[in-house]
């Protein structure tokens, strides 16, 4: 005879099943199964379905968003060294002044005012002395600008681009490559008669632009801070 909870095979007689404990209840009632009569054994009983656990689940959800959280931290601190090491290793790429264009033709209107000036002077007034005066005077503008163009700097490097100005009192001025948005070359007609013009550098960083002035080739040095943008955007 067989167990009709668990299936397994029993004595002949038993009241119990030495497997499962279950209660047989043709051996209370005296009367045997037709299917136990022929030796066929019960169907066994499929066990009832294991009930879903949402806990495991949760602390599984739990874990991989830990993961996560950790492999973001693991990216920001590697991108953090990357930045790091690429002030370490920073080279540059250019570093130029304004063209010379238009202190020169500050200096050229300077020289004519002054051929002109000392003429009159010397015509009507005789005056050698007040000529002079007059020339230094003329010339004062001109000489102040050429002393401020060979002090301002426009440098691009690996990491930004800076610009640096000022004769007795320095100020700099850089923006990061990476925050870097646009890069604009602006060219008068005149200009792009002489070889210059303006390089304008956008950046959500800043308010307005950060413009290079009287640039010479400004699209040859423009396309240099694009090929450097290539690597951080």
């Amino acid at each position: 005879m067989y167990c009709n909870q668990c299936g397994k095979n029993l004595a002949d007689g038993s009241q119990f099943c030495n497997y499962c404990g279950n209660k047989l209840p043709d051996a209370v009632s005296g009367r045997v199964s037709g299917r136990q009569s022929r030796g066929i054994p019960p169907p066994i009983s499929r066990p009832a379905r294991r009930r879903m656990n949402f806990q495991e689940e949760y602390y599984e959800e739990e874990d991989f968003a830990e993961e996560m959280d950790e492999g973001a931290e693991l990216l920001e601190d590697d991108y953090d060294d990357e930045v790091e090491s690429s002030h370490d290793d920073e080279e540059v790429i250019f570093s130029i002044t304004p063209a010379f264009y238009e202190v020169g033709m500050k200096y050229f209107f300077a020289v004519i005012l002054s051929v002109l000036t000392t003429a009159l002077i010397a015509y009507y007034f005789k005056s050698y002395w007040t000529a002079a005066a007059v020339v230094v005077i003329l010339f004062i503008r001109p000489i102040y600008h050429h002393i401020q163009h060979n002090h301002t700097v426009y440098t691009l490097t690996t990491v930004k681009v800076e610009i640096e100005n000022g004769v007795f009192s320095k100020s700099s001025r850089n923006i990061p490559l990476r925050h870097v948005q646009d890069v604009t070359v602006n060219q008068t007609l005149k200009e792009r008669m002489i070889g210059i013009g303006d390089i304008e550098i956008d950046s959500a960083t800043i308010e307005g632009t950060m413009p290079m002035r009287a640039i010479k080739d400004p699209r040859k040095y423009a396309d240099l801070i694009l090929n450097e943008l290539q690597y951080w955007n």
